[in-house]
């Protein structure tokens, strides 16, 4: 229990307190100044049944989590299946490669020159050049493509750990 007290204590001062805090405050109309009035459930009612913008979120981000929680962990397992079939020099670059959007910080940088929304955005430079499209297209503003874009980024980000994972296991198998 000593060895596990620190973490303990801050789980519970960053996790549990601020959780149950809010669920605490939410069941009141506090606006920091004033002492706050309780009012029950009428704060989730008023959230769930009569808040057009938190239902909109919560629909985005279920579908969201609906796409890329089982599309990021299908993908994981096809890249290092494939990855592991390469040769081990060529697995160990190949890993680099996939590997590095998990540790590399630049990881925004990268995807909007890709999606700027001027003629040197990469993918706007490319159809233009191609003739698919006749003036560049604002990517990251239009309701279209954002989302689509956003999950692609997510399964691209995501893919480093679980892809590595599988493939610890797929070096465990005996191949005999």
């Amino acid at each position: 229990y000593f060895m596990i007290a620190p973490f303990m204590i801050l789980f519970l001062m960053f996790t549990i307190i601020p959780v149950a805090l809010s669920l605490v405050i939410g069941l009141t109309n506090f606006n920091m100044i004033e002492f706050p009035d309780f009012v029950g459930l009428q704060n989730y009612a008023t959230l769930f049944l009569d808040d057009e913008l938190f239902i909109g979120a919560l629909k985005t981000t279920l579908i969201f989590a609906a796409i890329v929680g089982p599309a990021g962990y299908i993908l994981s397992f096809i890249v290092a299946w494939f990855i592991n079939e390469l040769s081990p020099k060529v697995r160990a670059l190949v890993t680099l490669v996939f590997y590095a959007p998990s540790i590399s910080g630049s990881v925004y940088i990268v995807w909007t020159t890709l999606f700027s929304a001027d003629s040197y955005g990469w993918l706007n430079a490319w159809l233009l050049k191609l003739g698919f499209i006749d003036s560049p297209v604002q990517w990251l503003k239009d309701t279209r493509y954002i989302m689509p874009i956003c999950i692609m980024v997510a399964l691209w980000g995501s893919l480093g750990m679980t892809f590595l994972s599988f493939i610890a296991g797929l070096q465990g198998i005996d191949r005999s």
